[in-house]
């Protein structure tokens, strides 16, 4: 099952799939003059689904850590571990995150300089289904190839080209989001990173494979929030159902790739630390992971940085 997840965790189908409704409605309709307005209580029920979640997850880690030695826990955590670390398992954390780093920069840049790509805001917002068939072509399309080249020397250039035009695909399609302007989108990136930093965080003090248990949740709740995504392209938010929808889609796509983090944080560790040194680790296809997730948090939370800032 662990394995199972993974495979779909690190695709990029993740960006197209639960994001497409979202980033069509937030983005497209602000360059082409229609104006959504969202329900009256969608986001007010998805800041409590929010805050529920925040409090119940806060907990579940405090009490992961202060009662893995109550409990006999004789695991300790990759934190603890990566004092007695070997060089070259340092050396592949060092490299997957700064994969991920630059991965981020790259979609970025990529962002700005598409901001006006008309012809891509066009397609999805008159045919958001193409769009969203053709995205998610490219990006597997895209991933598989980046996965099938392996981490050598010699391959090193095309690895690294794949993974860029993934990069690249991404901050295509996130483009238009620009124009929501500067202060919403920096005060986003600061709540993402924050975000991210604490649950990487907790994910390295936490014991070493407590949330690697969490493959067969992960896996229904992504199903939920895709198709709650996909739905919301086509579904007004100003309804009971549209409104459930997008609440889903946001606050439900925040909870459930957060726990996602967690989880991509200690298999990341794992990988490191069990595949043997002299045996091929990509810290390329292992940051795409985590890096996925990321955008797909930072997306959301624009959304509800926006609709906050409309009120």
């Amino acid at each position: 099952m662990i394995s199972r997840l993974s495979c779909v965790a690190r695709l990029p189908v993740k960006v197209c799939v639960a994001n497409i409704g979202t980033v069509a409605r937030t983005t497209i309709g602000q360059r082409t003059g229609k104006v959504y307005q969202p329900a009256k209580d969608w986001h007010y029920y998805g800041k409590l689904l929010l805050g529920g979640s925040a409090i119940v997850g806060g907990t579940g880690i405090c009490v992961v850590g202060l009662t893995k030695d109550k409990f006999g826990d004789v695991e300790v955590s990759a934190l603890q571990r990566s004092t007695i670390w070997p060089e070259y398992v340092t050396q592949r954390m060092k490299s997957t995150y700064l994969y991920f780093g630059l991965g981020l920069a790259t979609t970025a840049g990529t962002m700005v300089l598409t901001k006006n790509f008309s012809g891509l805001q066009n397609l999805m917002s008159k045919h958001p289904v193409i769009a969203m068939v053709a995205l998610i072509g490219a990006t597997m399309g895209l991933s598989s190839a980046q996965r099938s080249v392996p981490y050598t020397n010699q391959n090193m250039l095309t690895k690294i080209v794949l993974a860029a035009a993934l990069y690249g695909v991404v901050g295509t399609v996130l483009g238009p989001m620009v124009h929501v302007g500067g202060p919403i989108l920096r005060q986003a990136s600061m709540y993402t990173g924050a975000l991210v930093s604490g649950l990487t965080l907790a994910a390295l003090t936490a014991p070493s494979e407590k949330y690697l248990t969490m493959s067969g949740p992960l896996m229904m709740g992504f199903g939920v929030v895709a198709c709650a995504s996909i739905a919301s392209a086509f579904l007004p938010p100003t309804g009971m159902l549209g409104g459930g929808v997008m609440t889903i889609a946001v606050y439900g796509g925040v909870v459930l790739f957060s726990a996602m983090l967690l989880y991509d944080t200690q298999r990341i560790v794992r990988s490191c630390e069990m595949i043997p040194q002299y045996h091929n680790y990509d810290p390329i296809a292992q940051s795409i992971s985590i890096y996925m997730t990321t955008i797909n948090l930072f997306i959301r939370i624009v959304s509800i940085v926006s609709g906050n800032k409309k009120k």
